[in-house]
């Protein structure tokens, strides 16, 4: 009997008929309305309470803790790092045990007591230092940064997961299910842009003007109610079932290659094996073979020494080499993307800087409006970048791609990303631009007065000596906005790629280096920031980046990044001339003929509510309890074709 011909990113949903329909023919509920607003509203809560907390803390480590301003940008480097390397971890615990329903709540819980002790180190006497300025002791430090870094993990086991647990509450043979699971990612997205909203507006003006304690709290009940909304749907969500990670077979297969390096390999049938299927399929299985798109290419041929070509599962422990031709190519296609991966780093290192020196900067210019009856927070400015993406990804993908089309154009990914770098560049010329003219009007004498009319010290500062020059902080739209179109090419075209040129079982382990290319741009953004620091602040020197920013050279450190990144480009140009984008087809919809196989056998257990599977969904079809098809875990980064994501953080 003929293969199951079906798309190995198919939602696989383990569903009984009364779950989704009533036996009588009573009209189907809406699985939008009635199982998604509690993944909705965690998603909201999550996101709100994330935003409170991250977008502010640069204000809160000079402020309250006393922290250098190139420290505390520092320290706001390392954490946005960690929190985009723990969804790896959290991404393979989903896909090879724990499932995404456990692993979401589990690591729920963690986010939720890292968020309780930040709250409780605002308000507990003795954790924070007794005067504005003063510098925090270790108790002080460790009852920050132990909470900052609980946080970090508890990210990790939510931002890889929840799109994709939406994304399996939906049976994609019913109609019905295949238009609401569009409207799903729509709603999705603006749960998290309100969350952001709400965040760089209400609870950013609160932390600054009435109380940390206060603007920490509102994030921690948030995240409370994110728990609580997403366990009151656990009757209703459907479950997908671990199986083995795309990552652990990346890691394995290079485990397997690099050993038998230098080893005699028998690669006699090794081109001959044209199977081209998802991995956890027999490559016998000819129906397959067919549409799915993968050619074979030469590069880090020293992967061969893992395949054998009469293999069809993966070797016996202790054993060299046993995988197939194609489980092998699979892995050579994601190992082909590092290139581009390295070369994308540096832009999230300038990324970072919207977090954290733009935060800075904002800081010592006049915020004040209404007549000084009302003060802007300098991090609220992150609102333009969001309003920036927001606006100019339909620009896009309805104006400028439709245009370039029309004339027989075409902007490919790689373009589009070198494009954004070239952006990143005028963004950071901007922040220089701005910092010069601020540092010119500081000298002159242009600072607002303080409550005594002295010049020398603003009301709205919080360094002595570090007065707020006379200068509208609007002047610094301009580079949120660039920032924001250098997101809307860069890091969704980044997005795009890594998606794009991997083959369907291996789209976790590509997302994966999307996610560890920001961690790495962090922690890199950390260390230049330390470098940059150490070399222009020798010999008693105030540096680039001193205690008071009014007698440092923010703009130069803005230029250094600016040339830095003109260098990338080159690099990046120099990578992508040799780059050449494989054909890999992502199957659509198919209806999936019948077949013979038994199932898996957790196919056999209880997953939705208690209720017994009789069917698995898989393409287009339900596939009854006698029938097989082997299961793979899909992506566990759900990636819509046009996402939309908020700033400051994605």
């Amino acid at each position: 009997m003929a293969a199951p011909d079906f798309p190995v990113d198919a939602t696989v949903a383990l569903l009984d008929d009364e779950h989704r329909a009533s036996p009588t023919g009573a009209k189907q509920k809406s699985t939008l309305l009635t199982v998604c607003p509690f993944i909705l509203g965690n998603e909201f809560c999550e996101r709100l309470a994330f935003y409170g907390l991250s977008t502010n803390m640069v204000i809160y480590l000079t402020r309250i803790m006393g922290c250098r301003p190139a420290f505390a940008a520092t320290q706001v480097n390392l954490f946005e790092g960690t929190c985009y390397l723990t969804p790896v971890l959290g991404a393979w615990l989903a896909d090879a045990h724990w499932g995404r329903y456990k692993t979401i709540l589990v690591f729920s819980g963690i986010y939720f007591v890292g968020m309780v002790t930040l709250a409780l180190s605002t308000w507990i006497p003795g954790l924070q230092p007794p005067h504005e300025g003063d510098s925090a002791n270790w108790i002080q430090n460790l009852a920050l940064y132990g909470s900052l870094y609980i946080v970090a993990l508890g990210t990790g086991g939510i931002k890889p997961n929840v799109s994709a647990f939406g994304a399996d509450q939906f049976d994609m043979s019913n109609a019905q299910d295949r238009k609401e699971k569009d409207s799903f990612f729509n709603w999705f997205y603006f749960a998290i842009n309100l969350g952001s909203f709400l965040a760089v507006t209400t609870l950013v003006y609160i932390q600054e003007s009435v109380s940390w304690t206060i603007g920490f709290a509102i994030p921690a009940a948030a995240m409370l109610l994110a728990v609580v909304t997403f366990v009151a749907g656990s009757s209703k969500y459907v479950h997908v079932e671990p199986t083995e990670s795309p990552m652990s077979r990346v890691v394995k297969v290079l485990w397997v290659a690099s050993r038998a390096r230098g080893k005699k390999t028998d690669r006699r049938q090794i081109a001959g094996n044209d199977y081209t299927g998802p991995v956890n399929l027999p490559p016998d299985t000819a129906g397959l073979r067919a549409g799915m798109g993968m050619r074979k290419n030469r590069s880090y041929q020293w992967l061969e020494a893992a395949c054998d070509p009469e293999a069809t599962s993966p070797p016996e422990t202790g054993r060299v080499g046993g995988y197939t031709a194609a489980q092998v190519e699979e892995v050579r296609m994601v190992m082909r993307m590092l290139p581009i991966f390295f070369t994308t780093i540096l832009f999230w290192t300038i990324y970072c800087q919207m977090g954290s020196f733009f935060v800075e900067q904002g800081t010592q210019m006049n915020r004040q409006m209404f007549g000084g009856k009302l003060r802007i927070p300098a991090a609220s400015l992150a609102l333009f970048n969001t309003i920036s993406i927001i606006a100019l990804i339909p620009v896009y993908d309805r104006v400028l791609v439709p245009s370039l089309r029309y004339f027989g154009k075409q902007i490919t990914l790689l373009q589009r990303i070198g494009w954004g770098l070239l952006v990143c560049v005028f963004a950071m010329l901007a922040a220089a631009a701005v910092e010069w003219y601020r540092l010119k009007l500081f000298h002159e004498g242009k600072v607002l007065p303080a409550l005594g009319g002295s010049p020398g010290h603003s009301i709205l500062s919080h360094r002595d000596g570090s007065g707020i020059v006379d200068m509208n902080v609007f002047w610094q739209v301009p580079q949120y906005l660039l920032v924001g179109l250098s997101e809307v090419l860069a890091s969704i075209g980044q997005l795009e790629f890594f998606y794009d040129q991997a083959p369907d079982v291996m789209r976790s382990c590509s997302m994966a280096l999307q996610l560890l290319s920001v961690a790495a741009g962090s922690y890199l953004s950390g260390a230049v920031v330390v470098a940059v620091s150490s070399a222009t602040g020798r010999g008693g020197k105030n540096g680039w980046l001193p205690d008071d920013l009014n007698n440092g050279r923010l703009d130069l450190f803005f230029l250094f990044l600016a040339g830095l990144m003109v260098l990338n480009l080159v690099w990046f140009l120099w990578v992508v001339r040799s780059f050449e984008y494989k054909a890999v087809e992502h199957p659509s919809m198919r209806t999936a003929p019948a077949t013979t196989y038994k199932p898996p056998a957790w196919a056999q257990a209880q997953v939705v509510s208690g209720v017994q599977p009789a069917n698995i969904n898989i393409a287009g079809q339900r596939i009854s309890p006698d029938e097989d098809v082997g299961l793979y875990g899909r992506s566990v980064t759900f990636v819509p074709a046009s996402p939309i994501y908020p700033a400051p953080f994605r």
